[in-house]
């Protein structure tokens, strides 16, 4: 997670617009209201992740989508393919950040809640949940973190998928 003096600079000067206008509020539709976003990672982790979610959402109304990596969405079983946006190579810059046209792309979608279910920490996700301003975004505790995500879920729970899925129900309705 640490960057160079040259790389702060960098991202700094050509993302500080995305981070400026952090009280922007937006008007959800019945629709957009209770919609999550669920990153997962690309760890073995996140095809037990995933099974989890589906299993706990089958009878859930709301809109619950999943953000997965094109080159995996073989690996995932055929409901979440259904409900999985895709993202690939290019969409991520020479930063590891998403290019400007995936986060206007999601912030579109005006998702209410977002997830980031990276165990450690991802430049990818951490700056597209932080971009997109949902009123909730929701991510594992490590270094920083509070820059990114209003709603730090507890590292003790990283492996305890369980754990996990409980403690995020604490926060949004799944």
């Amino acid at each position: 997670m640490d960057y160079s003096r040259a790389e702060k600079i960098k991202y700094w000067w050509r993302y500080k617009d995305y981070f400026s206008g952090q009280s922007q509020k937006y008007e959800y539709s019945a629709m957009q209201k209770e919609s999550i976003l669920i990153v997962l990672p690309d760890g073995e982790v996140a095809f037990d992740l995933a099974n989890l979610f589906l299993d706990k959402i089958q009878n859930n109304d709301n809109r619950i989508n999943f953000l997965v990596k094109d080159v995996l969405i073989n690996f995932y079983p055929k409901e979440l393919s259904e409900s999985a946006l895709l993202f690939s190579y290019k969409d991520i810059n020479s930063l590891g950040v998403p290019t400007h046209e995936f986060v206007e792309k999601i912030k579109e979608m005006k998702y209410e809640n977002m997830i980031d279910l990276n165990i450690n920490f991802s430049r990818f996700s951490s700056f597209l949940l932080r971009a997109c301003h949902p009123k909730v975004r929701m991510g594992f505790s490590y270094d920083n973190s509070k820059k990114y995500y209003n709603v730090i879920l507890d590292t003790n729970y990283q492996r305890d998928l369980e754990g996990t899925f409980t403690m995020i129900q604490q926060f949004i309705k799944i």
